[in-house]
């Protein structure tokens, strides 16, 4: 039960990010853990991430420890990271999708 719900608020958040022109994903969609990262055009992901944390919404920034494939990606300050778990629900994807 776990899983499927993380699938489909993940599935809102997905379809929430790919939906927007001012987002890109980072990372092949077919396989994702309900996890994904992404950055926001024109915006260092630090700045994302501080933006929402203003607002009360946690998600990530940096490169996760893999400085190498951000730079081969051409993502030298890395990427924002945003995951589901359990107690995610729509609205929290929905208050992120809107703090974008």
């Amino acid at each position: 039960q776990i899983a499927a719900h993380e699938a489909t608020v993940f599935d809102r958040l997905l379809a929430g990010l790919r939906s927007r022109e001012d987002i890109t994903l980072v990372g092949d969609p077919a396989r994702r853990t309900p996890t994904v990262a992404f950055v926001v055009n024109g915006e260092k992901p630090a700045a994302t991430a501080e933006r929402h944390a203003q607002q009360g919404i946690c998600v990530w920034s940096g490169h996760y420890y893999a400085i190498e494939l951000m730079a081969a990606l051409g993502l030298p300050d890395g990427a924002v990271r945003a995951g589901v778990v359990g107690y995610t629900s729509d609205t929290d994807v929905d208050r992120l999708l809107e703090a974008l």
